[in-house]
């Protein structure tokens, strides 16, 4: 019996590329995203191209019953769970004091409620010793180096990286492994113009999805915990926590590039 895996955020570029890379290894897999039309074409297609068992549900994660309906179908399920990737996720850039207070509390809601109250609710239903449960956050490289004009969603993402931290300690005697995974800046609809003038002005590397995709089945079949995509990215990783002051000069100098498109976003 194929291994089922749980993707939020299935409708986006790289939930749809983890998708399609799940599928390719052989799981059976529970789709999940806002988007019912792209919803029922990314599962058309997986069944199609991969022979494998795919379902799919419309839901928006924020919402605390549309969890609750998404545990309800991943409890009857033929196949018990094997992997929650929480991959649904929105992003912001602009100067933080012309953001508004809609746009941070949706930021926060998508980016860290949705998540951390999905994975409680899962372990709690499905996640008792013997499980065997592997959970992967999808994280980002701004979840360890703070940028600017991203300041609240670097936040959300450094949340998100603290939970799997401690979760992954609180379950360290356990079978059940909570997993770190952070792309860093890639070629998806969530980049607005702004974000990708900004890119190609800094000469910013952005990864295809299909790359991400293939990075995260190497993860998969590792032991890490944790694993950031790309270089320089993981040098300014490392770097950042050995002296964020260097970091922080460096982003300093390119201070006016990013206000400039901040403020066209």
């Amino acid at each position: 019996m194929n291994q089922l895996a749980v993707i939020t955020g299935a409708t986006g570029g790289i939930g749809g590329a983890i998708a399609g890379a799940l599928a390719e290894e052989g799981y059976a897999l529970l789709l999940t995203g806002r988007q019912a039309d792209k919803l029922s074409a990314l599962q058309a297609e997986l069944r199609a191209r991969y022979g494998v068992d795919v379902d799919s549900m419309t839901a928006d994660l924020t919402l605390p019953e549309d969890r609750a309906a998404l545990v309800n179908a991943i409890v009857s399920q033929s196949r018990p769970l094997k992997l929650l990737v929480n991959n649904a996720g929105t992003s912001h850039f602009g100067l933080f004091v012309d953001s508004h207070d809609s746009a941070t509390e949706e930021l926060i809601r998508t980016n860290i409620t949705a998540p951390i109250c999905l994975t409680q609710s899962v372990l709690r239903q499905v996640g008792g010793t013997g499980s065997g449960l592997e959970v992967i956050n999808i994280g980002s490289t701004f979840g360890i180096i703070g940028y600017p004009g991203f300041a609240t969603y670097s936040a959300t993402k450094f949340a998100l990286r603290g939970f799997s931290q401690a979760l992954a300690r609180e379950y360290g005697d356990t079978d059940i492994r909570i997993r770190y995974f952070a792309p860093r800046a890639t070629q998806t609809g969530l980049n607005s113009a702004a974000v990708n003038a900004l890119n190609a002005e800094l000469g910013v590397t952005m990864d295809s999805t299909e790359t991400v995709a293939q990075a995260f089945s190497q993860f998969l079949r590792s032991n890490k915990l944790v694993c950031h995509i790309g270089w320089p990215e993981r040098f300014f990783v490392w770097l950042n926590k050995l002296s964020p002051g260097t970091v922080g000069s460096a982003l300093i100098k390119h201070l006016p590039v990013i206000r400039r498109h901040a403020s066209s976003a």
